[in-house]
């Protein structure tokens, strides 16, 4: 009984959850659609364009409806089982409701597991294309002349860092190549002032090169007003685009985040902020869960309407705190990973005394 009852549940919110889906993906689609028109009308921007740049850029949005969706079909599906009276069946038969959320959570912690690996494979390729559309195709800019913060892994195994390229010059400022052994300890450190492109290796001036004793670590600096570098990488190479966090994966923001950090190169808080923020909204959905559920018990007489509008409001509060918190994490009020489950935490302990009072 138990079983047919999981799998009775568990397909009553499938449809719900799709119907959620593209709900939500068509109310958020309309920014970015009226956006897109207006270039269109406007800017006299090829209609094919504008039209690979919304497809892009609307994944990005996409990722926020998961946990939307989850709330609003446990909330439809409940608020239905709670009009038929079928959970009051299921309390008679001596079923509690702490079992009945059984596949409520399974239901939603698939959700989570795809909605983060769509996070991880979909959205940072399509916010890098859509950016590239619209700097290039629809607003026509060109290239600037300097790229700022760039990191590289060089062919001589050096964790190279500059703070400014210049691509077509050949030449790069305060730049910065570090040396490590297998065990990840830092053997060399060579830093410059400038760097020019010379063909076969770089030229670095104003250098200073330290070299760590492998037994009490100590190095002492040696000044050299210039030293070549033979590496095969050109400027080309380290004048990559910077990307965002949004532009990355998790494994890519996270390597990312511990170059700079054992480079000292920048501070990296508001980048902690964003990688913690890639787990903590796809679990949103989990909590949304717990909460839509017991909601939608409490409501008997929530329809669809009510039902949307009751998760309209919910999802409102939730991203509110999630905004509020994640700016206290970035100003460093708070620690990064505290600020991006911060909303998390909050809606699980609402959670957790609605399903007490609702078993209750």
């Amino acid at each position: 009984m138990i079983k047919i009852l999981d799998k009775y549940i568990f397909k009553s919110l499938i449809g719900p959850f799709f119907f959620g889906f593209f709900l939500f993906v068509t109310i958020i689609a309309i920014d970015p659609m009226i956006n897109a028109l207006q270039y269109v009308v406007n800017e006299n921007t090829s209609f094919t364009v504008m039209l690979r740049w919304f497809f892009n850029r609307l994944p990005q949005d996409m990722i926020f409806t998961f946990p939307m969706s989850v709330l609003l079909a446990n909330l439809l599906v409940f608020g239905q089982m709670s009009r038929g009276s079928e959970t009051t069946a299921m309390r008679a038969g001596g079923i509690n409701f702490y079992r009945i959320l059984v596949p409520v959570l399974a239901f939603a912690i698939i959700v989570t597991v795809i909605s983060f690996i769509f996070n991880e494979t979909v959205v940072p390729g399509s916010n890098r294309r859509a950016k590239r559309i619209k700097r290039q195709e629809i607003m026509k800019l060109i290239d600037p002349e300097t790229t700022e913060n760039s990191i590289l892994r060089t062919s001589d195994g050096a964790f190279a860092y500059a703070r400014k390229v210049y691509e077509k010059r050949g030449k790069m400022e305060r730049v910065l190549f570090e040396y490590y052994n297998k065990e990840g300890v830092l053997t060399k450190r060579i830093s410059a002032s400038d760097a020019e492109y010379k063909e076969t290796h770089w030229l670095l001036k104003n250098v200073i090169e330290q070299e760590y004793s492998e037994k009490d670590g100590i190095a002492d600096p040696v000044s050299i007003p210039e030293m070549i570098l033979p590496i095969t990488e050109k400027p080309s190479d380290f004048a990559r685009e910077t990307k965002r966090p949004t532009e990355m994966s998790y494994s890519e923001l996270k390597a990312r985040i511990e170059a700079y950090e054992r480079s000292q190169f920048m501070d990296t808080t508001e980048m902690r902020v964003g990688l913690a923020m890639k787990t903590s909204l796809p679990f949103a959905s989990i909590f949304f869960a717990i909460i839509g559920a017991s909601f939608g018990l409490t409501n008997s007489r929530s329809g669809a309407f009510i039902g949307f509008g009751v998760s309209i409001g919910i999802i409102f509060f939730y991203y509110v705190l999630m905004s509020f918190f994640s700016a206290l994490g970035k100003s460093g009020y708070m620690p990064p990973m505290l600020s991006a489950w911060m909303q998390n935490i909050i809606f699980a302990f609402v959670g957790i005394h609605i399903v007490r009072k609702v078993n209750g």
